[in-house]
């Protein structure tokens, strides 16, 4: 009885997660400016990175990234799949530090470079994985090494000033903002 009881609750929290997600990109399209942050700053507590990344890119697929861009119904998506993918790296990179191989970040730069190929969000993500990468402590060491590389100029962004990557400057979070909700 209790391992049905226990599968039930299973179904029941992937189809929440899945509408949480899916009202991601509804929220944007409805100009809703509360739910993304607050929905990325809180998920961790009853999903994973990986989870979440599965739902959105599984449901948002594919997009034109060479469509017209007419304000239409697949321009708004790539609008709102911008905005919260860009959102998401800005605040929270640390969702995406998951030592050695990085797979939820090697999924957003494969997403990215397919939907958004050129884009500001592709080039940093491509950063923060080469970064990160250089950041891997060898055998011998304990911590990873503080990056040398100068940081990009930008708008400070987040809820915090700081980050948290073990051995990354506060300077990594400075990257482009996310773009504006239409």
């Amino acid at each position: 009885m209790r391992k049905n009881k226990a599968c039930v609750v299973r179904t029941i929290q992937a189809r929440e997660l899945d509408k949480l997600v899916d009202q991601l990109v509804h929220s944007f399209l409805g100009r809703d400016p509360t739910f993304v942050p607050t929905f990325l700053g809180s998920y961790r507590t009853f999903a994973t990175t990986q989870q979440v990344l599965d739902i959105l890119f599984t449901r948002y697929g594919y997009i034109s990234p060479h469509s017209e861009e007419d304000g239409g119904p697949l321009d708004q998506l790539k609008m709102a799949m911008l905005y919260i993918l860009a959102t998401w790296l800005n605040w929270y990179p640390e969702d995406f530090f998951q030592p050695p191989a990085f797979p939820c970040l090697n999924m957003l730069v494969a997403y990215v470079g397919l939907n958004f190929p050129d884009s500001d969000l592709e080039h940093q993500a491509q950063f923060l994985l080469s970064e990160l990468e250089h950041l891997e402590p060898t055998q011998g060491d304990k911590e990873a090494p503080v990056p040398t590389s100068t940081p990009l100029p930008s708008v400070e962004l987040g809820p915090a000033e700081g980050t948290a990557f073990p051995g990354v400057s506060a300077s990594h979070r400075r990257l482009n903002p996310a773009p504006a909700m239409a």
